[in-house]
């Protein structure tokens, strides 16, 4: 199963009168060509976050028939909430955007025009629309980047596209001040994404994303933020559609603080405890296909980990996923590496290669690849 594509169901929706029709022309008439009866279901991929793309898949010979010669037998809009979509006259694809977050949408599809019966399919709608995931990057264009801190504090950000890396940028220095830095997607609610830092006082700030690589001056967010040893994005884990963080304490409890989409904070929740247990937690997005939000953790012996989110801040359930990963420098998750719409894992060796491991849709994998060098030089990688 594709961890980004969402198979949808054919509901169909034949005209009135269309058998009233078929009768009278057999009876009078050589039937005209008709588009096939019951299309093959379209297939829409793409994950439900604001600046990912939908695409819809079909089989276009289901829907040949009329006027085949002069062109296509069918049309293509979609519906948000179950309104038409004027704004997104592209026929195959819908880039989602902020007035979609918190909306479902749906891809239709009307066979057999030109004069013949006509016939609809329909998706069924997607989940609400979440908040963009730090699977889009930071430059706008919703693909796999990587930012990554210098011993001497610098901040570089390293764009991927099409398999390749782009030249990297430099984002800004100093850096060094802070002991955790991460993204947790877009925070604030203005459509980028945005980096979340920690200093040695335990104060949390936020660097809101311009969208094109940049980012603006940090404000806080945050206090009493060092009670916790670990601090992870894993985007939307509540599915309420913002972004959310997970905090373990030094007791094991893990905490879920809820965004409130506009750069706050919701009331916090325990969302575990024993997890002291892991000494490294990895927040991949949907890993398992279901289109919950999952969490991959490492523990001391090695084994890599995979619980399962439940869509509501809860677990449906854990599974050892793999073997001899303590001896990685990092591990971490930033996105789909190679395009082919599932997320994948990275981790750094210790020789300084840069590894992908990438994942099958499925909760498993399908193989891994050396993707990168020199990168055991950065004290971060997120």
């Amino acid at each position: 199963m594709n961890a980004l594509s969402c198979r949808v169901s054919g509901v169909r929706r034949a005209v009135a009168g269309i058998a009233a029709a078929l009768i009278a022309a057999v009876a009078f008439a050589p039937a005209p060509a008709m588009a096939t009866m019951d299309p093959a279901d379209p297939v829409v991929h793409g994950a439900p976050f604001v600046g990912s793309t939908l695409t819809l898949e079909i089989d276009p010979a289901s829907y040949r028939g009329c006027g085949a010669a002069a062109g296509p037998d069918y049309q293509i809009y979609w519906t948000r909430d179950g309104v038409r979509a004027g704004d997104h006259w592209e026929w195959w694809n819908y880039k989602l955007g902020e007035e979609d977050r918190g909306k479902t949408i749906a891809a239709h599809v009307a066979a057999s025009q030109n004069g013949c019966e006509p016939q609809e399919v329909s998706s069924q709608e997607t989940a609400p629309i979440s908040a963009s995931n730090r699977a889009n990057g930071f430059t706008g264009r919703g693909a796999y980047e990587m930012l990554a801190r210098r011993t001497d504090g610098t901040l570089m950000l390293y764009p991927r596209i099409g398999g390749a890396w782009e030249a990297s940028r430099t984002v800004g220095p100093g850096w060094n001040g802070f002991s955790t830095v991460l993204s947790p997607g877009d925070f604030n609610g203005d459509g980028t994404n945005d980096i979340l830092a920690k200093d040695s006082s335990g104060r949390l700030f936020l660097y809101a994303g311009t969208g094109d690589g940049g980012f603006l001056a940090g404000r806080q967010v945050g206090s009493g933020w060092n009670s916790f040893t670990s601090i992870v994005s894993p985007g939307d884990f509540n599915g309420d559609g913002t972004n959310d963080i997970l905090a373990r304490d030094s007791g094991g409890l893990l905490y879920l603080y809820p965004g409130n989409g506009s750069g706050g904070w919701l009331n916090r929740s325990l969302a575990g405890s024993g997890w002291n247990v892991v000494n490294q937690i990895i927040t991949p997005g949907d890993f398992d296909g279901d289109y919950n939000v999952d969490i991959l953790a490492r523990d001391s012996a090695g084994s890599l980990r995979l619980y399962k989110g439940n869509g509501s801040g809860g677990w449906a359930g854990m599974a050892v996923i793999g073997q001899g990963w303590n001896g990685m420098a990092a591990i971490g998750a930033a996105g789909d590496i190679d395009g082919n719409g599932n997320v994948d894992v990275y981790a750094v060796d210790g020789s300084g290669q840069l590894l992908a491991y990438y994942g099958d849709g499925d909760g498993g994998w399908n193989g891994a690849q050396t993707i990168g060098w020199g990168w055991g030089g950065f004290n971060a990688l997120f």
